[in-house]
């Protein structure tokens, strides 16, 4: 075999990379900054456009103009490639690359690594407001995420496949990292060659020599923006289908006039799950009936883009938390298994157990169990000559691990080895029989014996890309980096693991934050940060719904109650009062579920899980109803079900909680749990309360209602994506022990009540509503309403029930030693356009505990937007009233 190669390597990193270009500006894009408008000049040489771009600085607009830029004096700048406007804190910044290097070349097209980028603010004094210090520090964080492993091209768009560039197929916006720096440029029709695509992921080259003739080897690996984060922020996956951590790797190769082309895909498992906090534990989010949707939706996805799918498992049975996951996977592939077909297989082998003792050529099996496979998907050939398309691949396989990374990375390289063997096979080349031995097992010798310089190059190429997307996802290098560039775990390779664990735990706990929240500036995601631009159009949106959206009532019943600590047997028939099976959706808030102090500590799951049996049980006797959400804190729980006709109409299910006074007590049971959720696209959020007690504490109770508004859905955690807060919820749903007191004297009060029993007695109605006129007038969320911010957006029915606190246990006796009050209450908030209508609003005679349950039966109005409707008033807009 003859074999030469033109690589050469980094001994620093042994990066498998042709000889580089140092980082340079290309200049194609000039600059001239005016103090109204920036004007931008192309070469002509690489980017052919006739006419120059022209930027408003006041407003924003973009515009095409034929002619030279004015002569007057001005400041020039040159650039290697625009990649749009990004809002910073509201404020417009140009974004350029300044500095590129340049990594290879591919179809007479040079691809480029990004090294340094520059912004060029929109408002000149912008470094003179009060946002400077902020707006520089959120710049210092773009500049290190965008110098970490992104693309461009001038001619060749990074972001698809060989097969469906073949296809004159659109840009996958899946894969284009700048869309939100870009989306308005392209409304305002501006030839899209002003703009150039970036992807982020992986993408190297080597070249060499078989058999006298020449051999291009790309590896190329994109990675989607739809779920992008960083490892303990993003897991799982999304409402659209999307999963974290989803690469698209391809590899190519150019040989004997022909080129090849395989893809593989990694992601992360399919469902809903999150791994959070100092301890990382694992929670899977939603039931399993809420799973199906997103699911059926990323297997519809990759069906579409790559037909059939095998589905490689590689997580550890003996790891609960990868076991829990790994179950509620195979559990949505039997609940799918019809939909899914044929079209899909699934594969769990677990990597650790199976290579046990570090022998890790204890994989190969596995591959040559997929061998049928393999050979079946196929793979892309393009004829160079005739430029005629000779076959394509038929199918992808999609794989896992906890990360996606490591093992994932490892498998993937293996079967990227034999798909080469397939296809060199096809040019003219036996591969095999120029090793001596299997490609496979090639991968697993010692790389300081092997003589061969393909199998090193491969096998280093497919470290780097490993090493990379670990990089962008954890902060670190893969684990596994030592095992695919040298074929085996020496004890450098067991301290290296050792010290890139440790280092992926530093960055979840100091630095991912940061991270993320800098990648959601970037696809704008972010909570705080969004396009003045945006917002106008939005404003306008709204008082355009009608145009562009169908409208539906829907039936929520809430009911809250204070079970006072007691144990409420699972025989108990909720059925009987409690239950209206007119709503569509169902929700039940409880307080004092916890039956000690210490279970106030160490948490209420058990009382969660007994309480959604009774629940489930209840409803089952009745109707057909799937829970959508059920979340416990301190002796609270919110439980909510749906109709099962309803359950793909609800999406975006996501909670947060806050203790209240932890500081102060402990042992308090005082705090929320908020669910919000989509109906439609109707966004609804539900907050359930047990707020501070006792007649003298108003203002920690108005205290509280602040806390939580301002805390829940905006708390600086582990990530900041973009939330909706409380207030931007379409309706707001708070309800609890609000422990809100009557201010009369408690005799005065026990005296009224009596005199309201007798009048309803005797059918004195008119002098039975005075009493009641008279204590609501002196009810603390009556008479502070407008004082406070956060209480005056709510309504609440009139009250027709009597004080709900304090009763004696299992009696309909007021507690002579309390103040009765209402406690007990259910308010809602709506935003501009909405509707909402109590059916009823009452209390139930149920004496469990101290407090009596409430419920509310409340009509609202969701949406539904018609998209394309929406995107061609969003267009008028844009070209007609901004």
């Amino acid at each position: 075999m003859q074999l030469f190669t033109s690589l050469t390597f980094n001994n620093d990193s042994q990066n498998t990379q042709t000889t580089s270009t140092k980082a340079q500006n290309t200049q194609i894009f000039k600059v001239h900054l005016y103090p109204k408008q920036y004007i931008i000049e192309t070469n002509q040489k690489s980017i052919t456009l006739d006419k120059h771009l022209i930027i408003d600085r006041d407003n924003g607009n973009l515009y095409e103009k034929s002619g030279s830029p004015p002569q007057s004096e001005h400041e020039q700048m040159a650039f290697s490639a625009f990649l749009g406007t990004i809002y910073i804190l509201d404020e417009p910044l140009l974004l350029f690359v300044e500095k590129a290097e340049l990594i290879c070349t591919i179809d007479e097209q040079d691809v480029f690594q990004i090294v340094s980028v520059q912004f060029l603010s929109y408002m000149p004094n912008i470094m003179q407001s009060p946002k400077a210090n902020a707006i520089l520090k959120i710049i210092k964080q773009l500049k290190k995420i965008l110098g970490m492993g992104f693309y461009f091209s001038y001619g060749y768009d990074l972001t698809l496949s060989k097969v469906k560039q073949q296809i004159e197929e659109k840009t996958d916006e899946r894969f284009l990292w700048n869309l939100n720096l870009i989306r308005n440029h392209l409304k305002q029709k501006i030839d899209r060659k002003w703009l150039t695509n970036i992807i982020q992921g992986f993408i190297n080259y080597f070249n060499l020599y078989i058999n006298g003739k020449k051999l291009d080897f790309y590896l190329m690996s994109r990675r989607s923006s739809q779920r992008a984060g960083t490892r303990y922020n993003v897991r799982g996956i999304d409402d659209n289908g999307n999963v974290a951590n989803f690469v698209e790797t391809e590899q190519i190769i150019y040989y004997n006039n022909h080129c090849c082309s395989h893809l593989q895909v990694r992601g992360s498992v399919p469902i809903f799950w999150s791994q959070r906090g100092l301890l990382i534990e694992t929670e899977i989010m939603r039931s399993a009936e809420l799973n199906k949707r997103a699911f059926k939706k990323h297997f519809a996805s990759l069906f579409e883009d790559y037909s059939r799918v095998i589905c490689l498992n590689l997580m550890a049975e003996k790891k609960t938390e990868e076991q829990m996951v790994s179950k509620a996977y195979e559990e949505q592939i039997k609940l799918n298994s019809q939909e899914l077909n044929e079209n899909i297989k699934y594969e769990w082998f677990d990597f650790h157990h199976e290579c046990k003792n570090n022998d890790f050529s204890l994989s190969n099996p596995l591959i040559r169990k997929l061998m049928d496979h393999i050979q079946n998907f196929g793979f892309f050939q393009l004829d160079l000559k005739t430029k005629k398309v000779l076959s394509v691949q038929h199918g992808v396989f999609r794989t896992n691990c906890m990360d996606c990374l490591d093992r994932t990375n490892f498998i993937q390289a293996k079967i990227a080895m034999s798909v080469f063997d397939i296809q060199t096979k096809k040019l003219g080349l036996d591969f095999q029989n120029l090793l001596k031995m299997s490609p496979i097992e090639a991968l697993d010798e010692d790389s300081s014996k092997i003589t061969n310089y393909f199998i090193n190059y491969f096998k280093n190429i497919w470290a780097d890309n490993g090493d990379m997307l670990s990089n962008q996802y954890t902060g670190t290098g893969s684990t596994h980096t030592n095992i695919t560039r040298t074929g085996k775990r020496d004890f450098k390779g067991i301290l290296g693991h050792g010290t890139v664990s440790m280092g992926r735990v530093i960055n979840q706990n100091f630095g991912d934050n940061d991270k993320q929240e800098t990648i959601d500036i970037l696809l704008g995601n972010h909570a705080d940060i969004t396009a003045s631009y945006t917002k106008q159009i939005e404003e306008k949106l709204i008082s355009r719904q009608q145009e562009f959206c169908n409208f539906s009532e829907r039936t929520i019943l809430v009911t809250t109650w204070n079970v006072g600590r007691q144990t409420i047997p699972q025989s108990y028939d909720l059925n009987k009062e409690i239950i209206n099976y007119q709503a569509d959706i169902i929700v039940i808030g409880l307080q004092e579920m916890a039956y000690s102090a210490t279970q106030l500590v160490s948490g209420s799951s058990q009382q969660l899980q007994d309480w959604d049996k009774l629940i489930a049980n209840n409803l089952s006797r009745r109707d057909k109803y799937i829970n959508i959400k059920s979340k416990a804190l301190l002796g609270m729980g919110l439980f909510i079900y749906a109709k099962e006709k309803f359950q793909d109409r609800i999406t975006k299910v996501s909670d947060d909680t806050i203790k209240l006074g932890v500081w102060s007590n402990p042992f308090t049971d005082k705090g929320a749990v908020a669910i919000k959720m989509l109906i439609d696209d109707t966004l609804i959020c539900f907050i359930n309360c047990n707020l501070e007690y006792g007649k003298g504490n108003l203002d920690k109770r108005l205290e509280n209602l602040n806390e939580i508004h301002q805390t829940i859905f905006n708390q600086q955690a582990i990530g900041k994506k973009k939330e909706e807060k409380i207030e931007q919820c379409d309706y707001r749903i708070l309800f609890g022990d609000l422990n809100f007191r009557i201010n009369l004297e408690k005799d005065e009060i026990i005296k009224s009540i009596q005199k309201y029993e007798e009048f309803i007695k005797t059918n004195k109605m008119t002098e039975a509503q005075n009493i009641f006129q008279i204590l609501q007038k002196n009810d603390e969320i009556k008479s502070n309403r407008e004082k406070n911010q956060y209480l005056k957006p709510y309504q609440e029915s009139d009250i027709k029930f009597l004080p709900t606190y304090k009763f004696q246990l299992y009696s309909e006796r007021y507690d002579e030693s309390r103040t009765p009050s209402w406690n007990d209450r259910i308010l809602v908030g709506q935003n501009e356009h909405c509707e909402h209508k109590y059916q009823y609003y009452k209390s139930h005679n149920v004496t469990y505990s101290e407090h009596r349950p409430v419920s509310a039966l409340i009509n609202i109005k969701t949406r539904q937007e018609i998209a394309e409707k929406k995107e061609n008033i969003i267009s008028s807009i844009i070209q007609n009233e901004l």
